[in-house]
């Protein structure tokens, strides 16, 4: 199976945390600013990448599979903005293995290089709007 990372017809949608309506904009506001800032301390135990919510970071989501592949839409939650591109071109790697006639389903693992042990799970969950989506999860 070919995978194309550049597939015109799956697009990714990035919402940030500073757009004023995002989950976890007041918590970056308040780090920014210092006004109410949690300790570094509390913020070590919020873990970036989980996947039941979104609380702060990035939020991916692929835009197309739904229609051109008849696939849930693949999700990624609480990116650090830091790690938008990398975060972006995988999501566009896992949308050309469904655009190639892949699938990930929940509990799905997948290995993604023969040289490190670079493995995502994947899990099914619902967004705020009720959309069945699959959630990528960092595993190794």
């Amino acid at each position: 199976m070919s995978t194309q990372i550049d597939d015109p017809r799956v697009q990714i949608a990035v919402q940030t945390p500073n757009e004023p309506d995002a989950p976890g904009h007041a918590l970056l506001q308040a780090i920014g600013s210092g006004d109410g800032r949690p300790s570094v301390a509390e913020l070590a135990t919020s873990a970036w990448f989980t996947q039941q919510e979104q609380i702060r970071g990035s939020r991916l989501a692929t835009i197309g599979l739904g229609i051109y592949a008849a696939h849930p839409e693949l999700e990624l939650l609480n990116v650090p903005t830091m790690l938008l591109e990398p975060a972006v071109r995988l999501m566009k790697e896992l949308a050309g293995y469904v655009l190639a006639g892949g699938a990930v389903r929940d509990g799905d693992v997948m290995q993604l290089r023969d040289s490190l042990p670079c493995l995502v799970g994947f899990a099914e969950a619902s967004t705020p709007e009720g959309e069945t989506v699959v959630r990528v999860m960092f595993l190794a």
